[in-house]
């Protein structure tokens, strides 16, 4: 039950049963208690420096090498003499009111020391970080420090060693297990032992224990935390209570265990932790992710900021201890957010539509993913009489071009719903009003493609804020914009162009910075046909064709509609079959365009006439004409051509003027853009006067027939109506 080292320099332990029944050897006297510790230290010392603790290694002295294990009992030191002339007295009072000790002994200084052994001979396993915890509660059961006074504390340290100054006497009896071992498990519940490891979910380890070990079917209780049972992991197996589930692992108070304390490591092995604890961070990339300066989460499938502690709080709900372990610089919750920080940093946060991945890698940047775009799914079979209703309302809106909105609607429904790259044209309705033609871009495509957003404001220029737009495959500017308020028709015109011709666009939030992600949707716009709304029409050159489709609503299209309830009822009804006829449907080859667009650019007659009459090239037209008339009247003999650079055709305007510009002449730029385009017109347009731009010296001068032929002609005596 004892061990005893022969001084204190000495390491190796002895085992000892009865220690007052030692002939101690005698002791030299000394004048001073400095003198008696150094003959303590001394290395030839042979003498009795007694402990009823055990290492892991029994054999050497308790040490941070070699932890406690075992122990055998409490030993007591005191820093004050009783009144040992009354001893007797003293300790019939003491086995009245407290616990008696098993031996008791004077010290060099006259104090006084107790022992308290176990009653069980095997001893008590103890985790050697719990023991000062258990030592201290055990004595206040003992009633130690009322005992005697002057109690010292350091007595509850596992590796004093005590000096049998003078011979023990025996006055009781050895500590019952019922007063010692309810302390054990009290202690071990304020203060588990723990290891290093990650926190593993009790039902994980229980399902990895009953499959390695076959006496854990002995195991009685539920394995949750506090819970005792047998020693399942020794052989030869008894079954009996011998340890108790702790968070780390199982804490054994039967000596017959390997050790006090076994962890899930020393159960189950490395292999399973380091599994358990590569899934346990694993689970952190596919939920979480940080940007530098933010956190973010999953909610409902959409990633979302978090707070830093909202995000510990997450993290400790799923078993990451916020407590630093032994061998550890930070808790485990520290590293799963320094986890997530290294692992799962993304560069930007935004949609990216056309991408099911969470996070898209898109020029050099890792960018997560935020779209929660949800295209309408076609039916699962066909069948063309469920969506008679809104094919008739279709086919009735248009006269020419409804092929053309068929191929184009076909291939951005496809693209969206399989989320497959594909560009196509800015689609341009005009007609008249109460027509549907909202009906048509708002609660039919746009719903077939997820949704749509108002991007007026943004291309009129008022916003350059579009964060909500990217998230939607689909724009749409309705009939209340005008020119007035998209500014003119170039910006448009350029904006158009912009977005169309790019699969790709800035996404502009506030107080965040700019990142291009990948995005192939589509402008549709709806306008009247008067003259204000065809403003918006973007111009319709050469560059800008191929990129619009714009066709015009009948006439008699139908202007009577059901309630908006029945309607929105029967389109929901009935669009998950329109969408699977628009599937089945093949683009006819006609329409087939270059592989860009996949279908070729549309323009109705009428709306081209009318884009033309609101753009920059019928200004010019008709300050061309003046020019051509005046120049006329100032030729002796009429020339049949005009030639000189744009300079000179502006000072031609002023000199014509009497010094003053007329109209938009003095505006160089419009002026160049307004030529360019004429003379793009008037090779196709035998009606349009021909003009003609040739390069010399690295500039560019015109030509610019002058016949009348080409005037725009006298009104009057005409009747307007």
């Amino acid at each position: 039950m004892f061990r005893y080292i022969k001084n204190l320099r000495d390491k190796k332990t002895k085992k000892i049963e009865d220690i007052s029944k030692l002939k101690l050897p005698p002791v030299p006297k000394f004048k001073s208690k400095p003198e008696y510790k150094k003959w303590c230290s001394d290395p030839k010392t042979d003498s009795y420096f007694i402990t009823l603790q055990e290492g892991d290694c029994p054999s050497e002295r308790i040490s941070g090498k070699n932890l406690l294990n075992i122990s055998y009992g409490l030993a007591i030191d005191y820093d004050a003499p009783p009144d040992w002339e009354y001893m007797p007295e003293l300790l019939e009072a003491i086995d009245k009111k407290y616990t008696l000790p098993q031996y008791i002994h004077k010290t060099f200084s006259g104090y006084i020391r107790t022992f308290y052994p176990f009653e069980e001979q095997e001893g008590l396993a103890i985790p050697h970080e719990v023991y000062p915890l258990f030592a201290k509660e055990l004595g206040k059961v003992l009633g130690v420090s009322r005992c005697f006074a002057g109690l010292d504390v350091a007595s509850y340290e596992a590796a004093q060693v005590f000096h049998l100054f003078e011979e023990v006497q025996k006055v009781g009896k050895p500590i019952d297990p019922s007063v010692y071992k309810p302390v054990l498990f009290n202690c071990l519940m304020k203060k588990a032992p723990t290891s290093g490891d990650t926190n593993i979910p009790l039902d994980k380890v229980e399902e990895a224990l009953r499959s390695k070990y076959e006496n854990f079917s002995y195991w009685e209780e539920d394995f949750s935390l506090k819970a005792r049972g047998p020693l399942f992991f020794v052989d030869p197996f008894k079954d009996s209570e011998g340890c108790m589930v702790v968070e780390d692992g199982m804490v054994c108070f039967s000596t017959r265990a390997p050790k006090s304390f076994m962890s899930w490591r020393d159960l189950l092995g490395d292999k399973f932790i380091q599994e358990y604890e590569a899934e346990k961070y694993s689970v952190l990339d596919e939920e979480f992710w940080y940007s530098g300066n933010s956190y973010y989460a999953l909610d409902e499938g959409h990633p979302v900021t978090i707070s830093e502690r909202l995000l510990a709080l997450e993290l400790q709900s799923r078993g990451f201890s916020k407590i630093i372990k032994p061998n550890k610089n930070i808790s485990e919750v520290d590293a799963g957010l320094l986890s997530i920080a290294k692992n799962n940093r993304v560069h930007e946060v935004a949609p990216c539509i056309w991408h099911t991945e969470r996070v898209v890698r898109f020029n050099s940047n890792k960018i997560l993913n935020s779209q929660n775009l949800m295209p309408i799914q076609p039916s699962e079979i066909r069948d063309p009489n469920k969506c008679k209703f809104l094919m008739n309302f279709i086919e009735q809106l248009f006269d020419e071009g409804i092929d053309y909105f068929f191929a184009w609607w076909k291939r951005f429904y496809e693209s969206v719903l399989y989320r497959v790259i594909a560009q196509g044209q800015c689609f341009i309705i005009v007609g008249g009003t109460n027509k549907g033609k909202t009906l048509l871009s708002n609660k039919i495509i746009g719903a077939s493609v997820g949704g749509f957003a108002d991007a007026s404001d943004y291309i009129a220029g008022n916003t350059t804020f579009n964060k909500e737009l990217a998230a939607k495959a689909l724009w749409v500017v309705d009939d209340t914009v005008s020119a007035s308020s998209l500014q003119d028709q170039r910006k448009a015109t350029e904006i158009n162009k912009r977005i169309i011709a790019n699969p790709k666009i800035e996404v502009n939030a506030k107080y965040c910075n700019a990142v291009t992600v990948p995005w192939t949707g589509r402008i549709l716009m709806t306008t009247n046909n008067d003259a204000n709304s065809l403003s918006v029409i973007p111009a319709m050159d050469s560059s800008n064709s191929d990129k619009i489709l714009a066709v015009a609503v009948s006439k008699n299209a139908s202007s009577k509609f059901p309630p908006n309830h029945e309607l929105e009822a029967k389109i929901e009804e009935e669009l998950p079959y329109l969408l699977r006829e628009l599937i089945e449907m093949e683009i006819p080859k006609r329409l087939l365009g270059n592989a860009r667009y996949g279908v070729k650019g549309y323009i109705d007659p009428a709306i081209a006439d009318a884009s033309y009459d609101n753009s920059s090239r019928s200004s010019i037209a008709e300050l061309l004409d003046w020019f051509c008339k005046r120049s006329r009247e100032q030729m002796d003999v009429v020339e049949p051509y005009w030639t000189g650079t744009l300079i000179e055709l502006q000072s031609r305007m002023l000199l014509l003027n009497d010094g003053k510009h007329l109209g938009i002449s003095s505006q160089f730029e419009v002026l160049r853009k307004g030529m360019n385009s004429l003379e793009e017109v008037s090779k196709k347009n035998d009606t349009v006067r021909p003009i003609r731009s040739m390069g010399q010296g690295g500039g560019k001068y015109w030509v610019i027939d002058l016949d009348e032929k080409y005037d725009l002609g006298d009104s009057t005596g005409v009747d307007p109506f």
